[in-house]
């Protein structure tokens, strides 16, 4: 195989791998985002989970009451796989929040499997923090860049217990728009999520 050939194949490979991580970021009927993800996947899983949503990370909660999400498996691009939950508000279907989570351990486990899990998990920070890196660039192309960013994980006390857990965090803000991409790695908990949502431009 030549250069130019091995170029062009690095490239379309490059493509590919981007494009399982492509995200619906207008704010539409949530029926546009489920035919964009048919696009990427026409295999594409469709999940009916009952997942509760925060204030903490959607300010606009009280006044736009949330359904339950429509949520889509992707494979893993590298060794994350990912899972994007659409918010949409119950009035309108109108999509309100994002939430993609690569996790190894999400849906459908018991506890023997969750701990098993774990156990494997706790020794791969290195492998998680590349994967931070490999989605933020993502994110990047995506957002632009950030308004925040932690280079390194930190040591986070938890507000639950006595135990510290490691984060990163980047944040992504404008004017019609807020991002953040956070990387949760404890005992339990090993995790990269990007939650996004659109402003409200009525206040």
């Amino acid at each position: 195989m030549n250069r130019v050939a091995i170029l062009l194949f690095l490239i379309t490979l490059g493509g590919i791998t981007f494009g399982q991580e492509k995200l619906w970021v207008n704010q539409t009927k949530v029926n546009d985002a489920m035919k964009f993800e048919s696009q990427l996947n026409p295999d594409a899983k469709f999940l009916n989970q009952n997942i509760f949503m925060s204030s903490d990370y959607y300010p606009y909660l009280q006044k736009y009451p949330l359904q339950n999400p429509i949520v889509v498996e992707r494979s893993a691009v590298d060794y994350l796989p990912l899972s994007v939950e659409y918010f949409f508000s119950e009035k309108d279907s109108l999509l309100r929040i994002v939430s993609c989570d690569w996790e190894v351990t999400k849906y459908n486990k018991s506890m023997q499997e969750l701990a098993k899990g774990w156990k494997q998990e706790n020794k791969k920070l290195d492998i998680y923090n590349k994967e931070y890196e490999r989605i933020k660039k993502n994110m990047i192309q995506i957002f632009g860049q950030a308004n925040a960013d932690d280079q390194e994980p930190k040591s986070v006390k938890s507000p639950w217990d006595s135990s510290t857990y490691l984060s990163r965090k980047t944040v992504w803000d404008n004017m019609d728009l807020h991002a953040q991409l956070d990387l949760i790695f404890s005992d339990n908990t090993h995790r990269v999520r990007l939650t996004y949502y659109w402003k409200d431009k009525q206040n």
